[in-house]
């Protein structure tokens, strides 16, 4: 359709410059050099983009530090503080929860603080962006401020997992909870993949005690807690 004659596989493909001629092996090393060379330029210029948002966040940091009432916090060992609870509400959107007061234990940077919780002994590692002030050492922790913890700022403590069932009517496992200061009437039925995203340790050691339950085992096995 365009005039052109067709090319026979017989026609003599000339190719300018000066012919070489090389073996397999050597082949096969100079397109090992050419991805080498090309690996060492992308690996520069990974290290370039790195370099150059490490220098991004240190002029906003050296920004932030700037404007009056944004210096990092420092706490003292033994300090009374809260904690920012920071959980997943969605897959785009996280529900921070300040709670406590917990008490400073130790520290392992000028920026990272070991605190213990005051009911429950459990201790975690915190950034100090993630802790407010709340007394110092000489604060008096009195049994009203203990169910304070419990009751006001955290939330109940659970203290121990009963039992398990399967609510029909909202098709899901749930959990038998005790909680910490309240009586045996006020223990309450909740949900099982709560507890499990909340609490998974414990979950896991009730169901390794009620391992001959047959509930039990097929609640595990829907959440697949082994």
């Amino acid at each position: 359709m365009t005039g052109i004659k067709a090319m026979s596989p017989l026609d003599a493909l000339f190719v300018p410059g000066q012919k070489q001629v090389a073996t397999l092996n050597e082949v096969v090393e100079s397109q090992r050099a050419a991805f080498d060379k090309l690996q060492q330029s992308i690996e520069k210029m990974h290290k370039s983009m790195a370099q150059s948002s490490k220098s991004a966040r240190a002029r906003g940091r050296a920004r932030k530090n700037e404007k009056k009432g944004t210096a990092m916090a420092q706490f003292e060992i033994s300090d009374y503080v809260l904690y920012a609870d920071v959980k997943a509400r969605s897959t785009t959107k996280l529900s921070v929860r300040w709670c406590g007061p917990a008490q400073v234990i130790g520290n392992t940077s000028n920026w990272v603080f070991d605190i213990r919780h005051l009911l429950t002994d459990e201790t975690r590692e915190c950034h100090a962006s993630r802790l407010k002030l709340y007394a110092d050492n000489a604060l008096d922790v009195s049994e009203e401020l203990l169910l304070h913890v419990a009751h006001n700022s955290e939330g109940h403590v659970e203290r121990d997992l009963l039992g398990c069932r399967y609510n029909a009517e909202e098709r899901r496992c749930e959990v038998l909870v005790s909680w910490c200061g309240l009586s045996e009437a006020e223990d309450s039925w909740e949900p099982a993949q709560v507890l499990k995203e909340d609490l998974l340790a414990l979950l896991k050691a009730f169901v390794k005690s009620k391992g001959t339950d047959k509930l039990v085992r097929d609640m595990a096995a829907a959440l697949d807690i082994s």
